[in-house]
């Protein structure tokens, strides 16, 4: 018995269906959810390995058909990584993906305004995806990286959103938000008024950083800003409540003291005249421009209202009526409010801000 042949045209039949299921299996989208899926491909992994780890998530249908596919294509090398895929993307374009190193999944990290350097190195240390190289440095040592030998790092990052891809490192987001705040300052200092008391840009950061803990109302700061000037060139103690908590580390426990007041710290503002040594926070461009651009006027003293912003005065005894009034708004107590109040009659100076 004579075995017929295949016709050319059924083998041509099966062979467009093969290359039809082939095509089907490569191009049809393996991404159905919204907001992709993010996919970590680790150092070391080979190409078997990632094609397993695909199909058991379902982003390969046939294993056997995608591995013929990868053989037909020039020779690649996986690049590691964390990859974001969006919504309806297929097999070949996943390793496209991974072979071109395109399409990284981006984290955020961001400096919030007001926050003091060991706030910026625990959020750090509580990143996802970063390789944590400050938990073997103290601050001099991270300076000294910076290529300042003698700068503390308090104020020196500017607040602000940086994204970095899984395994990047946190001394590079420092030394990212260090150069950015550099630029800034410098920027924002060729266009400074004239006629400020600072003897340097350095001074300047201090104020903005005073400011930005002084208040959130924006439209406030120049205002504060002009009452620190004015207090700075009447050589007056500055009396400013957040260098006592910063000069008071971790014995600050959400209450300041009449004995806080009077302890002697290089930041304590009530005791010491002048700026304190240093920054005592991330100040915002806002606050920075408010120590550049500061309001004139006669005022000498303020005092908190709540989310009201502040009272404003010009002589000891109308802002101490200020406090008065402040202190009888209808539900309105706070126990520090009186403290500074009795305070500034004690010592009979000048004071800055009462909470």
């Amino acid at each position: 018995m004579m075995v017929k042949k295949p016709s050319v045209i059924f083998v041509i039949c099966l062979f467009f269906i093969f290359a039809s299921v082939w095509l089907y299996t490569l191009l049809i989208p393996v991404v159905s959810q919204r907001d992709g899926i993010i996919f970590y491909l680790k150092p070391g992994t080979s190409e078997s390995t990632l094609i397993a780890d695909l199909s058991k998530l379902g982003m390969i249908r046939s294993p056997f058909l995608f591995t013929l596919y990868t053989r037909l294509q020039p020779t690649s090398y996986l690049k590691t990584g964390e990859y974001y895929f969006p919504e309806g993307s297929s097999a070949v374009s996943i390793w496209r993906q991974v072979t071109q190193g395109r399409g990284f999944f981006q984290r955020a990290f961001t400096i919030i305004p007001g926050w003091s350097f060991k706030q910026v190195q625990q959020a750090l240390l509580q990143a996802e995806g970063l390789e944590h190289e400050l938990i073997n440095m103290d601050n001099k040592e991270i300076m000294r990286r910076l290529g300042y030998l003698k700068l503390n790092p308090e104020g020196e990052f500017y607040p602000e959103t940086y994204y970095y891809t899984r395994g990047y490192s946190d001394f590079v987001i420092l030394k990212r938000a260090n150069v950015l705040m550099q630029k800034k300052l410098n920027q924002a200092w060729k266009q400074r008024a004239s006629g400020l008391p600072y003897q340097d840009i350095y001074q300047m950061l201090i104020v903005a950083s005073l400011i930005e803990k002084e208040t959130h109302v924006e439209a406030e700061r120049p205002m504060i800003a002009g009452v620190i000037i004015n207090r700075l060139k009447k050589n007056m103690l500055l009396q400013i409540d957040p260098t006592v908590i910063y000069g008071m580390g971790e014995h600050y426990q959400g209450k300041i003291t009449k004995k806080d007041l009077i302890q002697d710290t290089p930041y304590n503002t009530y005791v010491h005249k002048g700026l304190p040594p240093t920054p005592i926070a991330m100040p915002s461009m806002s606050s920075i421009q408010a120590a550049l651009h500061p309001i004139q006027h006669q005022y000498y003293y303020f005092v908190a209202l709540g989310k009201q912003g502040h009272q404003f005065s010009e002589t000891l005894i109308a802002h101490q009526a200020a406090v008065a009034a402040a202190n009888r708004q209808p539900g309105y107590f706070n126990e520090r409010l009186i403290e500074n109040y009795l305070y500034s009659l004690f010592q009979m100076t000048t004071l800055t801000k009462v909470h």
